[in-house]
């Protein structure tokens, strides 16, 4: 007897579907509806203010990043203006120190040797430079 309900209930079930299927549609589009309503009303208010914060805080971070870029601009200049006056000073020094060690090398072969002591074994005096000779550079 079971068997035979079954079967009866299954034949049912299968000759419904055509009117069931749409019915089931319907149903299923009616409540989604309803479910996006009341979710959208309830979420888009707090999604909305959590959207302005954050656009907020990215036109902050866009302005911060701005003031860095313009800083970090600004420092590179500033080195590249301090690396040019250094090599500057420094091609000078290689300059005054290349005619430092051709005067020492001509005053060398002037006396014969490196030795400041004449050749008699008296030692002559050393003249020192003035002040105003040792404050000028270059």
């Amino acid at each position: 007897m079971k068997r035979f309900i079954k079967r009866v209930l299954k034949a049912l079930w299968r000759a419904t579907s055509p009117v069931r299927r749409p019915l089931m549609a319907r149903f299923d589009a009616r409540v989604s509806g309803l479910i996006a309503g009341t979710v959208n009303a309830r979420m888009m208010p707090t999604l909305v203010e959590a959207l302005a914060i954050s656009g907020h805080r990215l036109e902050r971070i866009e302005g911060a990043l701005a003031r860095a870029d313009r800083s970090a601009t600004a420092l590179a200049e500033e080195i590249d203006l301090v690396l040019n006056g250094l090599s500057r000073e420094v091609f000078r020094m290689q300059v005054q120190l290349d005619s430092l060690r051709q005067a020492v090398a001509d005053g060398a072969r002037e006396a014969g040797g490196l030795s400041i002591v004449e050749e008699s074994g008296e030692e002559t005096p050393v003249r020192r430079p003035s002040a105003h000779e040792r404050s000028r550079v270059g």
